[in-house]
């Protein structure tokens, strides 16, 4: 078989063909991400020089260059909405200026980063000058600190939330301008990555609510929780059309989003999800099916076993990190069992413990088994379980994707 074009490879891969090598997913998306400080060192090391865009202010990651993530045998890059970050679309992407990464080297930021520096080393986000997200010091990610549902008890108190995400035309230029970019200017598959607020219905709610009331509310407030997410799906498809008027028939797979899992079960009861979640994402998932021949990718962290066979049921075909180390989800079982139903993307090393605590022995035989029990009959795209995490060295992050490239062609032995 002749090489393919990273498009090509990752169509064949999601339709469970063999192809000339495993699909690298290196960076491409705000779960399969890199730190913006393990990329500084990263490019150091490699003798490589670029600006780096520190695009989702939330979690720090950096946005690698499409010459980049090709040096790395990458073969996705992300499209997403103008505010990606999670809790404040207000953070836009089109515009940058300069700023600082968490250990103060220079980098770009997005144009309406504005941060507040505390005289104890908190670093807040203000938003009509009031605190909106705050980083603790010594921390390396931010938190959104507001829950504008928080004291929310009837529909009436739903119905006065202003969605904080509006479609605009500046939103239309950026997505067709990014099309041209990536999708004209490239051969690379593109995953659009959508951010909380158009593609989740229970991890969205533990920002509108915070966790405790969000969890209390599905059983003490059952009506109003119903009405409630009958408002999210509205406002997801409402958002959904005319994302995908634009960039339908461009992308591979679109991002569906809910950490249901903890380490060893379930956040809420099976059933609970059931009754609530999953009607709403059959609907969502209908909804872009109908429009688009992109595949539903569904990222969800942690122990989610219980669920896998309703979530066939409604039509996702892709499960993302596949967090190897919590209870039930062995990649060799989740292979032989929904091999022939899903695709995974993802599981190459697990970013909890090998990636940070294993030697680089460790980590190039995790990444070679990983693709051993993964890899054969198509259906799987390589990438690390989530984000590689700020203190990764330089050498950990090359053995993982040379040994992906290595070890990652067919036939796998």
């Amino acid at each position: 078989m002749g090489e393919m074009t990273g498009r090509e490879r990752v169509a064949a891969a999601l339709n469970h063909e063999e192809t000339d090598r495993i699909p690298i997913d290196f960076g491409g998306s705000r779960i399969t991400g890199i730190a913006s400080i393990a990329y500084k060192i990263l490019l150091k090391y490699l003798g490589r020089d670029e600006d780096i865009q520190l695009y989702d202010i939330k979690q720090q990651l950096a946005y690698p260059s499409i010459e980049m993530a090709r040096f790395m045998g990458g073969d996705v890059v992300q499209l997403t909405r103008l505010g990606p970050t999670t809790g404040m679309p207000f953070l836009m992407i089109d515009r940058w200026k300069e700023g600082a990464l968490t250990d103060d080297s220079p980098c770009l930021v997005p144009e309406e980063y504005d941060p507040v520096s505390l005289k104890d080393g908190t670093v807040e986000i203000h938003r009509d000058g009031k605190p909106f997200a705050r980083r603790p010091g010594g921390s390396l990610y931010f938190d959104v600190i507001t829950a504008p549902l928080k004291d929310a008890n009837t529909p009436e108190d739903i119905d006065a939330y202003t969605w904080p995400d509006p479609w605009t035309e500046r939103e239309e230029a950026f997505l067709a301008s990014e099309i041209e970019r990536l999708y004209h200017g490239t051969d690379m598959a593109i995953f659009a990555g959508l951010p909380v607020y158009d593609c989740s219905f229970f991890e969205i709610g533990q920002t509108m609510f915070g966790f405790e009331n969000l969890l209390m509310n599905f059983f003490l407030k059952r009506d109003m929780m119903e009405y409630w997410l009958d408002k999210v799906l509205e406002h997801h498809l409402e958002t959904l059309e005319k994302f995908l008027q634009i960039t339908g028939p461009y992308i591979c797979a679109i991002q569906l989003n809910d950490d249901f899992g903890a380490q060893d079960n379930m956040l809420i009861p099976p059933d609970l999800y059931r009754e609530l979640i999953k009607p709403r994402q059959q609907r969502w998932i209908e909804f872009v099916k109908e429009r688009s021949e992109a595949k539903i990718f569904l990222h969800c962290d942690g122990a989610f076993s219980d669920i896998l066979d309703d979530l066939i049921e409604i039509g996702v075909d892709i499960l993302n990190p596949l967090q190897s180390g919590a209870r039930d989800m062995e990649p060799e079982k989740l292979k032989r069992r929904y091999g022939k139903h899903l695709s995974f993307w993802g599981g190459g090393v697990d970013t909890q413990s090998t990636l940070p605590f294993g030697s680089i022995d460790d980590i190039k035989n995790e990444v070679r088994e990983r693709i051993r029990l993964l890899g054969k009959g198509g259906g799987y795209v390589f990438g690390t379980i989530h984000n590689i995490q700020s203190d990764i060295s330089p050498e950990k992050i090359m053995t993982v994707f040379e040994t992906a490239q290595k070890y990652g062609k067919f036939p796998i032995e």
